[in-house]
């Protein structure tokens, strides 16, 4: 993996702004809606007894848009972290277009992105075991 300093060229697609828009959105919509009446019950749950890798997550949505990070970290740990790091990269991407400063980026060679991937996979199996322990 390679770090290095990149300034934004015309036209580039903000991604963080993009995530971090649907981020604050989709937390404004669980604040202000009736979310957990409108949205099903977990199916997968309902036939297996056991739940989902993201059983929680609507919930864990929830208790963010009210503040309750410990909660919503209890009650999903993957969703709520990926929530904050969506609206950290909106913050970072914002002030780097703002103030027209250069962005960090990260070169990964093909073995990194597969490190990658594998470290996401095993972080989702570790939270499908803490659900299933203590949902």
């Amino acid at each position: 993996m390679r770090v290095f300093f990149k300034k934004r060229s015309a036209g580039q697609i903000e991604f963080g702004v993009i995530y971090g828009v649907i981020a604050i959105l989709t937390l404004c919509a669980a604040r202000l809606l009736p979310i957990l009446s409108i949205v099903p019950a977990c199916t997968f749950k309902r036939l297996t007894g056991i739940p989902c890798p993201t059983c929680g997550a609507t919930r864990a949505a929830l208790y963010l848009s009210q503040g309750e990070i410990v909660a919503a970290l209890a009650m999903n740990p993957l969703t709520t972290l990926g929530f904050m790091a969506a609206i950290l990269y909106l913050l970072y991407s914002v002030v780097t277009l703002a103030g027209d400063l250069p962005r960090v980026n990260f070169l990964f060679t093909n073995r990194g992105k597969n490190m990658v991937r594998a470290a996401l996979v095993i972080l989702l199996f570790a939270q499908w075991f803490y659900l299933i322990h203590t949902l």
